[in-house]
């Protein structure tokens, strides 16, 4: 009697290990699954930088074999860059050296990032949005005919300095 109890509190104990094994992998995979989404809805413009910048390590690093579409956000030199338009073998460059390319997505510690020249509508400016740019910090006091959007040079038109 007692090797049968012995056999049965193992059987018991080896499928509840299985159980726990099963539940560590579907949260492994909500996790991977999680991660996914958040992603797409960062490189969909879906999410604001600063939450991007939260979560910085679920996106890939760069190397120089990478292909991609525009709005893929890659990690370089620690820092976050979306690409501006696709970029196919033999257009690929380095984030962190070709603006032209890339934009870098802002530091949420950094209140007056840099000013990035308008490419396309992410680089765009809404009122109140503050900028540096030659050395001085910027805040976004105008924008264009459709009442939302800014793209002119700080210094130049709809930006006020801060002293």
């Amino acid at each position: 009697m007692e090797a049968t109890k012995m056999n049965e509190l193992l059987e018991a104990a080896k499928a509840e290990r299985r159980r726990q094994e099963r539940v560590h992998e579907m949260v492994e995979r909500s996790t991977d699954v999680s991660a996914l989404v958040f992603a797409v809805m960062a490189q969909s413009e879906m999410v604001d930088d600063v939450t991007i910048t939260e979560h910085s390590d679920i996106f890939a690093v760069w190397d120089e074999n990478w292909t991609g579409g525009r709005g893929t956000i890659l990690q370089d030199e620690g820092r976050l860059f979306r690409a501006l338009h696709d970029i196919g073998a033999g257009q690929n460059a380095k984030p962190s050296e070709t603006p032209s390319l890339w934009q870098e997505i802002g530091n949420p510690a950094d209140e007056y990032p840099m000013w990035v020249p308008f490419l396309g509508v992410g680089d765009a400016y809404r009122l109140g949005d503050k900028v540096t740019h030659n050395g001085k910090k910027w805040i976004c006091t105008g924008v264009g005919g459709d009442g939302i959007w800014n793209v002119w040079e700080p210094g130049v038109w709809g930006w006020e300095e801060v002293r």
